[in-house]
């Protein structure tokens, strides 16, 4: 005899599967999302050490902006020229989503533009009868110095018990890095320090005690995440070409959830991909 579908469960996890993806969506591009923007130009005299695409704009201690381009500026008088550092991240391309039951992807990616992804990922509970429900997004990367990608995730549920997705539960890793086209550096090593696919067998497994199926690999889920920690460094990414080349070092990151007999409720998952030059 079948029984009814629990309507919370499937519809928190609803909630949670699209709070996942937007707000991935907000910071894997650095989209601003239903903002007005203003644009200011300010002269340093000084160092600007540190200063990247992306960092924080305070007045009087109070977050207002972020910087979004560091451009050339030459001296005539003193005949002094600088050469700004660019690290920049957007979409690679169209999202790839497996495993749903419902759900699907509502706005996608698109290539060398800023990142703006919305995916359901539907039914996250039993009824689910597939391995995973996984979320492919790749991304591309440009820089003319060395980078560091380094990713945060915050994890928060309406759930009052262990049972309760938490940020174990959402598997996550980067894929095969690729640098390819004109204009690319191909020479030297990127380091990706997460265990790839979150689905694959060798990164997770049922606990023998709890039952629960746990991702155990270095680096595979967002637990590792909690505060900023680096997911990929490598060499510069550009050799000396026009900016109107759109080639660059794509990487699929993989975001993965095992359908379990999760408590009912909503649950939202932040995550914040920062690219900086060390």
């Amino acid at each position: 005899m079948s029984r009814r579908a629990n309507p919370k469960l499937i519809g928190g996890f609803v909630i949670g599967a699209i709070a996942l993806m937007v707000a991935a969506a907000l910071v894997f591009g650095t989209f601003t999302f239903f903002q007005n923007t203003r644009r200011f130009v300010v002269f340093f005299e000084g160092s600007v050490e540190g200063l990247t695409v992306g960092s924080p704009v305070l007045f009087r201690g109070v977050p207002i902006g972020q910087v979004t381009q560091v451009t050339i500026r030459y001296n005539r008088e003193k005949n002094d020229l600088s050469i700004p550092v660019i690290v920049e991240i957007n979409s690679g391309g169209a999202v790839t989503l497996t495993g749903n039951s419902g759900g699907g992807v509502t706005t996608d990616g698109v290539a060398n533009s800023p990142l703006a992804v919305s995916i359901n990922l539907g039914e996250l509970g039993p009824s689910n009868s597939n391995s995973f429900v996984s979320a492919l997004v790749p991304l591309r990367l440009r820089s003319n110095a060395a980078y560091v990608l380094s990713m945060s995730a915050t994890v928060t549920s309406s759930g009052t018990t262990s049972n309760r997705i938490s940020a174990a539960d959402v598997g996550f890793g980067l894929g095969t890095i690729s640098r390819t086209g004109t204009g690319v550096n191909t020479s030297g090593t990127d380091t990706n320090a997460t265990s790839g696919d979150p689905t694959l067998a060798a990164n997770g497994s049922v606990n023998g005690t709890s039952g629960r199926y746990e991702f155990t690999a270095v680096r595979s889920n967002l637990s590792a995440f909690s505060s900023a920690t680096t997911a990929l460094s490598g060499p510069f990414i550009m050799n000396a070409v026009p900016r109107s080349n759109v080639n660059g070092l794509t990487v699929p990151a993989f975001f993965a959830v095992k359908p379990q007999f999760f408590e009912n409720g909503t649950t939202t998952i932040s995550v914040t991909f920062t690219v900086t030059a060390p």
